[in-house]
């Protein structure tokens, strides 16, 4: 069975855990503080992959989100307001005039459930239910969140339900440091978005994309981010660097399986990673306001990247995909496979 262990205590007294699952290739932590990946730690390199913290109360008290699953809704609401059957609910900004990442009700800063019957060496399956009270959305909402070790893959599984019509929008916020140091420098990403959503107002979406075809979005054939970030820091100095959405398209060559697609490769100096996904965008945040202590290091801006597959950011107030009919269960599957060059 997987290894557990205590994670610190909250400060409602509560007491968090992580869990340890491992193969031949990857040692990953999950703990039950928000559905949140701990580390992804290679043993063939012997390094972290991924940034952390070292508690449940750095979890708790700092704000890069490092790992952890995020919702009901993650990324931006404009105005911290959405209209529902007619009616406008009027929400807390917390990002300028915003909602971002459902705020205080984000499920990332909530006590998961163990399914103990599901777990096991390779498997840590956790639970959790919020009501509409607690984070202002339509209907209570139930999600699992399954983490699976394959090979030299790690598979992340949302499956959710609502007890009334409503909308979800999860994603994990996993930062990547292929170096385990440093910022990106030699950190090659290629994307197969042949579109992005530029923005209106304080980084909310327009309503249709636009070709990423001459701008600093064209990852296609590959770009070192530290020098994309340099290259383009005029264009991007608003944001600080890479905070954009995307349209997911897969990787040139690269092969979709069961509508899950291969979207994105990192590629650092001796190890690659591949990003698949079954969301329709995804956002590449290149960690523009990291400034805080985490585990063996000092994370500062750039130090890691989170490539976080969901709905497009706003959905509620523009498409609506990410709606949900009554005690019906849908699925989202985020997938980071490791490959050693």
């Amino acid at each position: 069975m997987m290894k557990v262990e205590s994670f610190g205590h909250l400060q409602t007294g509560q007491e968090a855990h992580v869990y340890t699952i491992e193969n031949e290739v990857l040692r990953v932590q999950i703990s039950n503080y928000g559905a949140t990946i701990v580390a992804v730690y290679d043993k063939v390199l012997q390094r972290h992959l991924a940034l952390g913290y070292d508690s449940a109360q750095d979890y708790e008290t700092k704000h890069g989100q490092l790992g952890a699953t995020v919702g009901r809704v993650a990324n931006r609401i404009a105005n911290a307001a959405y209209t529902w059957n007619g009616t406008v609910h009027q929400l807390t900004a917390n990002n300028g005039p915003n909602l971002l990442h459902s705020g205080k009700g984000n499920i990332g800063h909530r006590l998961w459930d163990a399914v103990e019957e599901n777990c096991s060496d390779t498997v840590v399956h956790l639970s959790h239910s919020i009501t509409s009270e607690e984070d202002g959305f339509p209907g209570d909402l139930y999600v699992e969140a399954v983490f699976r070790l394959v090979e030299q893959t790690l598979v992340v599984t949302y499956v959710y339900t609502t007890s009334e019509d409503s909308f979800v929008n999860l994603t994990n916020h996993v930062y990547f440091n292929l170096h385990g140091e440093g910022d990106l420098s030699n950190h090659v990403l290629e994307l197969g978005a042949h579109q992005y959503m530029p923005f209106g107002d304080h980084q909310i979406p327009q309503l249709e994309p636009a070709s990423v075809d001459g701008t600093p979005f064209d990852f296609r054939n590959g770009m070192d981010l530290q020098k994309a970030l340099d290259y383009y820091a005029d264009a991007l100095s608003q944001y600080k660097g890479y905070d954009h959405d995307f349209v997911t398209a897969p990787v040139e060559g690269s092969k979709t399986v069961d509508s899950v697609v291969p979207f994105a490769v990192l590629q650092g100096k001796d190890v690659t990673a591949v990003f698949h996904t079954d969301a329709p965008h995804f956002q590449v945040y290149t960690g523009n306001w990291l400034d805080e202590d985490g585990r063996e290091r000092h994370y500062g801006s750039h130090a890691g990247i989170a490539i976080e597959p969901q709905f497009v950011p706003n959905d509620i107030n523009m498409n609506g995909e990410s709606k949900t009919k009554a005690d019906t269960v849908y699925e989202r599957t985020i997938a980071y496979s490791f490959y050693h060059r």
